[in-house]
């Protein structure tokens, strides 16, 4: 595929020009807290919903909007505002979709903005349910348990019951609420009639509700709606607390600090999250008193309790722990019961950590001889060997080798590491490696400056510190030798910076509609008297080759200035080629979607090439026909070459082929 390029004189070109804006924003007022809405009632004719009162809240506006079958919503109370923190609707429709929402009012002298609504969504029962709904009344309440007396309705309809923390059934309806309880039912769990159950284990200080609901466990469905008790709360534990805090973290060890309330003695481990994950803080207690009582019927009270019981503020240590693992130092006080068992005397307390893992680091030496003395002779070029040194850490390892110019890339030591590791099948086995991390001798240019980078793995897959490091390959510390040393360019300060448009050849020349046309606006300096450019190269190619191989291959070539003539792919145009430092470039429209660099470079009066500058252009999948309205001159030169240019020269991945010595 080929395309047209054309340059164009245009005085000016306002799809480059900005304005600047003196709009000054607004200074944002803080709000008072939004409301956290939970439901309280559901039934097939009537709701409720509840919430905590906000701090600095003079009071709370409300509206609730109705959605029918078709997803289309209608008013059923309009805002309104209430002192309240409940609200209930007794108009309800049964099988009907409400939503609330509630929002805090900030106070009249706070300096605080009203909250954001929240939102909750209730829908109410279809008929056909039971009429089946529940009493409670909750006493006594302690700070680890509950009893709760039930009254049913219907006495001879199974139900499930269940206390639920509070912060559990924020912002959850009722069916939300009973999905949730759904995965805690067995068939043994339903009960009839009228109860009252002590429910133990709870957390001190936590607010609770009581909730109850029919259910079927042969169709596994609900069969009434939920009811629920009013919030009650949990009472101070008078029993010893234990501040367990974590002071260190290493790769295979945790030491942690215990802090406890009173004299008594207590127990503390560490225990793997992921062997205790979904387990309540009772379930671990009770595992952990089986593994001591175990130990007891084996060693006797005595020598366990002289091991593993403490007192006192005590500092716990950890060691042999796997790395990079999540572990949760746990304790909980104990005393010898009547029977000589272990048993516990306060509720389980707990700090979660994780240890680190070692770090992985690659460092090398380097060994340089002549190319000559290669299997197959390379006289003239220096032959570099790598010997890689990854630490005890490191499980696999990746090495590059690029130009000099790569550090002034602008990527960071996290891309140079994802480019690195990101194909785990070229990552080297520091264990198995057959050649001992030795990779060989590779040539280069006598007096050649590389950067050499590495980066290593651990066990958990972990990078380590990306290595880099700048080498000179000299002959001898002399900084050169071989028949033909590179010689450097010699490059002044002019400079340049250029924009870019794409836009729909149409708009400028009706011939030319649905073709892509790149537009570039250069920008010199004062000390810039000419400029060179070249387009359609490969992407990052700067970065790929460096600016002295772009120099030396492609602008300082003469016999690669564009003539309009066709016939190479590779060609550089200069400052001539443009009126009032605008140029433009059609393509076929195949161009669309592709993503090209182009590269300028700014010459001084002395002819010295400054600094490169780059750009990748990304051509948009479809083009506006409608973007800038210009008409191209009669006289302008076209010229036509391919869509982009497969820039062919020395590429570091290509060239790195191994050599072996005589």
């Amino acid at each position: 595929m080929k395309k047209f390029g054309l340059f164009i004189s245009i005085a000016l070109l306002t799809a480059f020009v900005g304005c600047d804006s003196d709009d000054v924003e607004d200074p944002v007022v803080p709000a008072v807290s939004k409301p956290v809405v939970a439901v309280s009632e559901n039934t097939p004719t009537s709701f409720g919903v509840e919430w905590d009162a906000v701090d600095e809240a003079a009071g709370y506006q409300y509206v609730v909007t109705e959605s029918d079958a078709a997803g289309n919503t209608s008013e059923f109370c309009p805002e309104t505002q209430t002192d309240k923190t409940s609200l209930r609707f007794d108009d309800a429709a049964a099988g009907a979709k409400y939503t609330v929402k509630v929002k805090a009012l900030a106070a009249a002298d706070s300096q605080l903005a009203d909250s954001e609504y929240a939102e909750i969504f209730v829908e109410t029962p279809a008929e056909g349910l039971s009429s089946q709904t529940f009493a409670f009344t909750v006493d006594p309440v302690g700070y680890d348990s509950a009893t709760v007396k039930v009254e049913p309705s219907i006495a001879d309809e199974t139900y499930f019951f269940a206390v639920v923390k509070s912060s559990l059934l924020l912002d959850k309806n009722s069916n939300a609420i009973i999905e949730m309880l759904k995965k805690d039912i067995e068939p043994e769990s339903l009960i009839k009639g009228e109860q009252t159950i002590e429910t133990k284990w709870l957390d001190p200080e936590t607010a609770y509700v009581a909730v109850a609901f029919g259910y079927d466990a042969d169709r596994g469905a609900s069969t009434s709606v939920l009811s629920r008790s009013k919030k009650f709360s949990t009472v101070v534990d008078p029993r010893m607390s234990i501040d367990v805090s974590v002071m260190n973290a290493g790769d295979e060890a945790i030491s942690a600090k215990c802090v406890p309330s009173g004299s008594g003695s207590y127990f503390v481990t560490a225990v793997k999250s992921a062997d205790v994950a979904g387990m309540s803080d009772r379930e671990i207690l009770d595992a952990q008193l089986a593994a001591l009582n175990a130990e007891i019927d084996k060693s006797g009270w005595d020598a366990v309790a002289a091991a593993q019981f403490r007192s006192g503020t005590s500092s716990y240590n950890a060691s042999g722990l796997s790395i990079g693992t999540e572990y949760s130092v746990v304790a909980f006080g104990v005393q010898k019961s009547a029977a000589g068992k272990a048993e516990e005397t306060t509720r389980l307390f707990k700090a979660n950590t994780k240890t680190t893992a070692p770090e992985a680091v690659v460092e090398f030496t380097m060994n340089v001889i002549d190319g000559s003395q290669f299997v197959d002779p390379q006289p003239g070029i220096a032959g570099v060997g790598f010997q890689f040194e990854p630490n005890a850490a490191t499980k696999t390892y990746a090495f590059s080798v690029y130009y000099e110019t790569i550090l002034e890339s602008g990527y960071s030591d996290s891309d140079f590491i994802a480019m690195m590791t990101g194909d785990s099948a070229s990552m080297i086995d520091a264990a198995t490696d057959p050649e001992g991390n030795f990779r060989g001798y590779y040539p280069f240019e006598w007096g050649e400056r590389a950067v050499v980078m590495t980066v290593g793995l651990n066990a958990l897959g972990q990078p380590g510190p990306l290595q880099k490091k700048l080498i000179e390959i000299t002959k001898d510390g002399q900084g050169g030798g071989g028949n033909e040393p590179t010689e450097p360019i010699e490059r002044g300060d002019a400079s340049l910076t250029f924009e870019h448009q794409i836009v729909d050849g149409g708009s400028l020349d009706p011939q030319f509609a649905g073709y892509p046309t790149l537009l570039l606006q250069f920008k010199p300096d004062a000390k810039c008297v000419d400029y060179r450019w070249a387009e359609g190269l490969v992407v990052n190619v700067v970065e790929q080759f460096g600016e002295d191989v772009l120099l030396s291959t492609l602008f300082l070539d003469e016999s690669l200035k564009n003539t309009g003539a066709g016939g190479n792919e590779l060609t550089w145009n200069d400052r001539s080629m443009t009126s009032e430092d605008i140029g433009g470039t059609f393509y076929f429209p195949e161009v669309l979607g592709d993503s090209f660099d182009v590269v300028a470079v700014a010459f001084d009066a002395e002819k010295r090439p400054g600094k490169m500058v780059s750009a990748t252009i990304t051509f948009p999948s479809s083009l506006d026909p409608a973007t800038v309205a210009m008409k191209i001159p009669t006289s302008s030169v076209i010229r036509s070459y391919k869509k982009s240019t497969t820039l062919r020269l020395l590429d570091r991945t290509s060239r790195l082929k191994r050599y072996d010595l005589k």
